[in-house]
């Protein structure tokens, strides 16, 4: 990954060391200034081992978050880039027939460049003799069929390439297997071919097997010389189905019956990865070239734009698990602050002392900075390790969620990634160890030395109110800037911050704290739910948000929900003591786990906002997949169709049920219908302005088979068109009608980047017209978009429908057609699927259940869900640490009160159990809020109307939920364990003395 922000990540680096050598720098001074306060800070760090650990651990996840995201851009961008550097090997150029020269005419709709223009084009390249220009070879591929014969295995869809043998000497990119070698067409005879290896496995072949394809179906027989690497120009033309042969282009051509080539290559100067520099120069001087000499091409080079767009989503992957790994990045803020305050509170008589003999409160902030940069730099060492390592096990697990598609992660990382995180770990934690330090240097002495609570009442000084003075002056231009940019992110932030301010400064002058901060959290808690629906845009318009909000409403909400626990934590203690009966024996414990909890509301607050932050995170997304998921696999949304065959272009089916005849399977199909195709979606565009820019994207025809016996759910009409049947029956009979996906009109979902502009808010809307045109012919036509499929039967109809007679007049005879088969037994589609596939194997159709389709769809959206949850799950780790740094610290501090409980009749395992329900008790006070959070949010985005869909009911992950809280719940056990034990070991008299 190049950029970051649209900031390089080299200029990234460069300003963060700088900045890591700013903290070392201060931390520098530090020492010279005064050694001996540094070494003090210093030898804290070995005075309590298992401490020390937790701290350390605490320090490092936020760097191993960073480090994760990092990582996981680098292994994106160079799996993606090194699987387009394979497939393209030397091709850097690549020349097509499609569009540009001189246009095809409407009779001659053939895309590919004819022997002529190939020879014709050859001769002036040479003519040329462009010397930053390797070679040149033409390419000529088809779809087939194929069947092996010794194993009975076949597979419907293989690239058959032909390559003109004479210009392979740039192109060294047919790569034996087992030798690495680089072989020759040449060196095929008649009836043989290299066979790649994404063929070999689906075909069970090797070496010497028979393959049987057929081209029209007429039945063709090759040999396979030998298993060769997957290439583009041994057939993986496609990331998704690689599978593909090769032969000499005599051998293709006479197959095809075509004096023609698909593509034309061209080889830049260099190797594979060195050369593309070049091509941004080469790339006019051959248009230059084809344009002198009237040749019908189109010069691409998709190579370079492949690279580019990989890099682009190795940008976008870091930027994602980045703002997803802020939830944990805050958490461990919140933990390092909270460690530096324990810290202080264990020496807060040596803090006194210090200074009762002349300490500045300088030298305090010195101490606890030089222990908090010793902990700091070798946790971040160890935080990138691990991070890295972190990364690439999700990537690990990320390849086999992807296989399917013909994609795999290749664990990468970059020198430049590794000093990023590193200088950002170190920076960030520096930050906030500063901070903390002057937090917890403001003592005071007499206090600090007797060990006795100070008088935490005093009113804010003058430095508090005018920050707060000046955070809510700049909240209400946030406010301003929000609803005059109709922006959800500036707003939403300034009302947050004026709403607390506001309450600080009624406290201040002398408002109750409980109902004050208890009516602020409940305000805040509506606010957010109303904002998240959209529901303020009566009083607000409507405001725009990205994934930004999804943190911001993190932190909002559970900043009330902590304030509304901790301003109320009596009312639970009331009532645990009423309902006391109920516990028994164990109810000492249980009063002295709650009281004890809340009688500490900065330290019990820190950790419920850790939990609940990352818990609330986890069960928004749990939620909101849940229920993307029922929108999709409705039944509905497969629109009365249970079975869906893609023909083979090169063996078209007059119809699924006449292709089959006297089959057996041909009597489960009760109807069917087809939908007409134009090639690929490149070939057909659309535009809403008039033609002044033009939009790739799938147009596609309606048979009446299709449109009498589909249900396809539609749900928004135009004027005049009041429902479905209305619709539909436009499209068989009006020429200048269509409909068309939802996605179009729901921003941010959906492939394909064409948006149709219009007033789509309620049910009924003014039909926009937008131009449909052929890109390869120029033939155009005006239609009106009458209707919109709904939203979840959207991803298996994507693209406009318009009717058969109306896609013809446009398009011409379509090179392919999808067959919809509805089956008189539904359940059996899976099934049948495979029994029509093997029936029409000669053919190359492939037939799938729409069942399968969407379940399939939702498993790798669910996988993928799985692994950002685990890497959210981190901040779950940052918890529990916090909840291990309390433990330990409680045991210390506490061990006074264990002897005076013990004196009075507590047994050791009474002891014992109330330390470990007081860490029991701040887990699942934690994990209700941020669960109970997280839902609300999911209530409010899934039943409002920005939500996809209509009508829709809300789904609770349960699953979900009791996996995370129960190992959230059982870690926080475990980790208390420890000083559980010590607590009860205390003994008694020893305990008492202690001071």
């Amino acid at each position: 990954m190049d950029s970051m922000f649209g900031l390089s990540m080299t200029v990234i680096m460069f300003v963060l060391l700088s900045l890591l050598v700013f903290t070392l720098a201060v931390t520098l001074l530090v020492f010279l200034r005064n050694r001996i306060v540094f070494l003090m800070g210093l030898r804290n760090i070995p005075r309590r081992v298992a401490q020390t650990v937790l701290i350390v651990i605490g320090l490092m996840l936020s760097t191993v978050i960073i480090t994760a995201a990092f990582t996981t851009g680098d292994t994106v961008d160079y799996s993606i880039t090194k699987q387009t550097y394979d497939l393209f090997g030397h091709a850097d150029i690549l020349l097509d027939g499609e569009v540009g020269g001189v246009a095809p005419s409407a009779e001659d709709e053939n895309t590919n460049i004819s022997g002529e223009e190939y020879r014709a084009f050859l001769a002036a390249a040479d003519r040329a003799d462009n010397p930053d220009v390797d070679g040149y070879v033409g390419l000529l591929f088809e779809q087939v069929p194929v069947i092996n014969a010794r194993t009975s295995l076949s597979e419907p869809d293989v690239a058959f390439v032909g390559l003109d043998p004479g210009r392979m000497d740039a192109f060294p990119d047919v790569i034996e297997v087992d030798t690495g070698e680089a072989l020759s067409v040449d060196d095929l005879g008649d009836g043989e071919v290299f066979l790649n290896e994404s063929a070999a496995d689906e075909l069970g072949a090797s070496a010497d097997d028979t393959l049987q394809f057929f081209v029209e179906s007429e039945p063709h027989e090759f040999t396979v010389k030998s298993i060769v690497r997957d290439t583009g120009a041994a057939g993986a033309i496609d990331f998704a189905s690689p599978e593909g042969m090769v032969t000499n282009l005599d051998n293709a051509q006479e197959i095809f019956g075509e004096d023609e080539m698909s593509i034309i290559l061209v080889s830049v100067t260099g190797g594979v990865r060195s050369d593309l520099t070049l091509v941004d120069s080469v790339e006019p001087q051959i248009t230059e070239l084809i344009r002198e000499n009237s040749l019908r091409m189109e010069v691409s080079d998709t190579k370079t734009d492949l690279v580019e767009e990989a890099e682009d989503i190795g940008n976008f992957m870091t930027t994602f698990f980045l703002l997803l790994g802020l939830f944990s990045i805050g958490a461990g803020i919140l933990l390092i602050v909270m460690i530096f305050v324990m810290l202080a509170a264990e020496r807060r008589s040596e803090m006194g002392m210090s200074r009762a003999v002349g300490m500045k409160r300088l030298h305090l902030v010195e101490m606890f900075l030089a222990e908090g940069t010793g902990y700091n730099l070798g946790s971040a060492a160890v935080g990138v390790t691990i991070g890295v390592l972190v990364a690439f096990a999700l990537t690990t697990a990320a390849s086999s969620i992807f296989s399917t598609f013909g994609f795999e992660f290749t664990p990468h990382v970059t020198m430049r990634t590794i000093a990023i995180s590193y200088a950002l770990g170190v920076v960030l934690t520096f930050l906030t160890v500063v901070f903390s330090s002057f937090r917890v240097s403001t003592l005071n002495i007499v206090s600090a030395i007797r060990d006795t609570p100070e008088y935490t009442n005093k009113r804010m000084g003058w430095r508090g109110i005018a920050l707060w003075v000046f955070g809510i002056l700049l909240s209400f231009l946030l406010l301003y800037v929000g609803l005059s940019s109709d922006k959800a992110f500036p707003f939403m932030l300034g009302l947050t911050v004026i709403t607390i301010g506001g309450i600080v400064f009624a406290t201040y002058f002398n408002v109750p704290a409980r109902p004050a901060y208890t009516a602020m959290s409940l305000f805040l808690l509506v606010v957010w739910g109303l904002g998240a629906g959209n529901r303020l845009e009566p009083l607000t318009g409507k405001l725009d948000g990205d994934i930004e909000m999804f943190f911001l409403s993190g932190v909002s909400m559970v900043t009330a929900s902590t304030f509304f626990l901790i301003y109320n934590s009596d009312i639970l203690l009331a009532v645990i003591s009423r309902v006391g009966g109920a516990f028994g024996s164990i109810l000492p414990s249980l009063r002295t786990a709650v009281a004890y909890p809340m009688a500490n509301r900065f330290r019990t607050g820190m950790t419920l906002a850790m939990i609940s932050l990352v818990v609330f995170a986890l069960t928004t997304m749990s939620a909101m997949n849940l229920n993307y998921d029922k929108l999709f696999l409705k039944d509905e949304s497969r629109g009365g169709w249970d079975i869906r065959v893609i023909e083979n272009p090169n063996n078209p089916l007059p119809g699924v049920a006449e292709a089959l005849g006297d089959d057996p399977v041909a009597q489960e199909i009760r109807t069917e219908g087809a939908v007409l195709a134009a090639g690929f979606s490149s070939s057909t565009e659309v535009s809403q302005d008039d033609g002044v820019t033009w939009d790739d994207y799938s147009v596609l025809g309606l048979t009446d088979g299709f449109v009498e016996n589909g249900s396809v759910p539609l749900q928004k009409f135009a004027v005049g068109y009041e429902d479905e049947a209305a619709v539909w029956e436009a499209l068989r009979t009006e020429p200048d009608v269509a409909i068309t996906d939802g996605f179009v009109i729901e921003s941010g979902f959906g492939p394909s980047e064409f948006s149709l502009e219009g007033n789509f808010d309620g049910d009924v809307f003014e039909a926009p017209t937008i131009t449909v045109r052929d890109a390869t012919t120029g033939e155009s036509r005006d239609v009106r978009i009458i209707s919109v499929i709904a939203f979840g039967a959207s991803s298996n109809f994507m693209g406009l429908f318009m009717g058969e007679d109306a896609f013809r007049n446009v398009f011409g005879e379509p090179d392919l057609s999808f067959h919809f088969l509805s089956l008189n037994n539904p359940d059996g589609s899976r099934d049948a699927a495979r029994d029509i596939e093997a029936a029409l194997v000669t053919s190359g159709a492939q037939a799938d259940s729409l069942v399968e389709i969407a379940e399939e769809n939702n498993a790798l959206s669910r996988g993928f869900l799985y692994l950002m949850q685990t890497f959210m799950g981190l901040g779950l780790v940052v918890g529990i640490a916090a909840i291990g740094v309390i433990a330990f610290r409680t045991v210390v501090e506490r061990r006074q009160q264990i002897g005076m409980l013990r004196a009075i009749g507590y047994k050791k395992s009474m002891v014992q159990l109330s330390f470990l329900m007081e860490s029991s008790f701040v887990t699942v006070l934690g994990v209700s809020s941020g669960t109970l959070l997280g839902l609300w949010l999911a209530w409010f985005l899934v039943t409002s109307d920005d939500f996809p869909g209509e009508g829709n009911a809300f789904y609770i992950p349960w699953l979900e939920m009791i996996v995370i809280n129960t190992l959230t719940l059982v870690a926080s056990l475990a980790m208390t364990l420890i000083p559980s034990r010590q607590a009860a070991s205390v003994p008694t008299a020893e305990a008492l003395r202690y001071e």
